[in-house]
């Protein structure tokens, strides 16, 4: 009998799984095919942006359970002694060879790498502990036998300059479906994007331009002896830590920004202390065949329970028709207390290709790269609040055309399971003199 209600059960959960995902791509897809008519808005769908993203969100909460997707260093080194954060308390050691602790990315979200959508790990995480508030207790993640899940992300973003010009537009809202057929080992994921611009009030999607509009694909095979995958996707690259703050200096002048997009073969793994990733690229699918840079990167280190210590490395070496980039980062952390210190410095070099025979047919002679540069990242935080942290960030940035400082300060709030709100306020020096504050409204769902 009890076998038999949980398999009723299971099967209300998938039934009302199903209709939220038809429901969900159905507002997704149909919005962003009522506003596309040549990149111009379609007067029939006089939907804006705020009214979207709340409505979806609205839906998402009404059907499903929040689960964050923002992915930050600063959660793992917060984490580093809190065993009862991915599962149940109290349970007893599994053999070695099925151990999956971790204190890397890969421990709560579906990318190996971080960001997007969190996996029954990051989701146990994300109800029970992220946010202030806590609405129930989730399921244990080695109970969880789902075959599979939905996420739907959705953000706003206002703009305050230091002269009091004020804009609020879309940032992104992001669908994906993650289906695991034999519930272990497989994984099949499709994820939409819809970007914003500065100036929008809804999104505009426009099929081919993948700054409007993104379509990202995977296929994982995961939770191997010593949680070891392999994957093949098309989606951001896989390099150094990646950072809920796309506009750092550390990730935007390395052209690692929310745009950025390759195919690739992935392996990697994280046997406890230590994790590690290597991965092979075939370039940007939506550049021009002359702008794809080709190639490998790694990334590798060891997270410690210790005093939440880190230390990491990473390494990328790619070459298009025009230009060779090789570049290296170093970083390392630590927790003392409710406190939070990390830093990273990035080298990336930049050099132009003497290929005349290739250059007939260019269809322009722009290297379209961001140059060498030097990049430098501090950061402080308080985490001894749940569902809180704030610090600040300090950034160096040196390269052809700019030696700039940015000091900001940050604070970053979960009330609950769904929601978060996000302040930066920051301040530039040096080459180019500016004084923002952004704030960002986030909005989430996983079931």
């Amino acid at each position: 009998m009890p076998q038999k209600k949980a398999a009723i059960n299971s099967a209300k959960i998938g039934v009302r799984r199903a209709k939220v995902l038809l429901w969900c791509m159905e507002i997704h897809f149909v919005f962003s095919e009522s506003i596309t008519n040549q990149g111009l808005p379609l007067p029939t769908r006089p939907v804006t942006t705020w009214a979207y993203t709340w409505v979806v969100s609205a839906l998402m909460l009404f059907l499903g359970h929040g689960g964050s997707a923002h992915a930050t260093p600063l959660i793992a080194l917060r984490e580093a002694n809190n065993c009862g954060g991915c599962h149940l308390p109290g349970r007893g050691q599994r053999p070695v060879l099925d151990r999956r602790c971790t204190l890397d990315c890969q421990g709560c979200h579906i990318d190996p790498a971080g960001a997007g959508p969190r996996n029954q790990w990051g989701y146990y995480y994300a109800q029970d502990q992220l946010s202030s508030v806590n609405f129930f207790k989730p399921i244990d993640p080695l109970q969880d036998d789902s075959r599979f899940d939905i996420h739907y992300d959705g953000r706003v973003i206002q703009q305050q300059l230091d002269h009091d010009q004020q804009r609020t537009y879309p940032m992104s809202s992001e669908l994906t479906l993650r289906v695991r057929p034999f519930v272990s080992y497989v994984n099949l994921i499709y994820q939409a994007m819809l970007f914003g611009r500065v100036g929008d009030q809804s999104f505009r999607a426009v099929r081919g331009d993948h700054r409007r509009m993104q379509e990202k694909f995977a296929l994982m095979i995961d939770n191997l002896p010593m949680d070891t995958y392999v994957r093949a996707y098309r989606g951001e690259p896989m390099y150094g830590l990646r950072r809920p703050n796309h506009s750092l200096w550390i990730r935007e002048r390395i052209g690692l920004g929310q745009f950025a997009l390759t195919d690739a073969v992935e392996v990697g793994g994280t046997p406890n202390v230590p994790f590690m990733r290597a991965s092979y690229m075939h370039g940007d699918p939506y550049a021009l065949r002359e702008d794809r840079q080709v190639g490998t990167s790694a990334h590798g280190g060891m997270r410690g329970v210790s005093y939440g210590w880190h230390v990491n490395g990473s390494a990328w070496q790619t070459q298009s028709e025009k230009a060779k980039i090789g570049m290296r980062a170093l970083g390392a952390g630590l927790k003392p207390g409710p406190f939070v210190l990390m830093a990273e410095r990035n080298w990336r070099s930049v050099t132009a290709l003497n290929n005349p025979q290739a250059q007939a047919s260019w269809h322009s002679p722009d290297l379209n790269v961001w140059p060498s540069s030097e990049i430098s990242e501090y950061t402080a935080a308080f985490t001894g609040l749940t569902g809180f942290m704030g610090g600040a960030v300090f950034e160096e940035l040196h390269d052809a055309s700019r030696d700039s400082l940015r000091r900001s300060a940050f604070i970053d709030f979960h009330p609950i399971p769904f929601l978060q709100f996000e302040i930066w306020r920051r301040y530039e020096s040096g080459t180019r003199h500016l004084i923002d504050t952004l704030a960002v409204a986030h909005l989430y769902a996983d079931f």
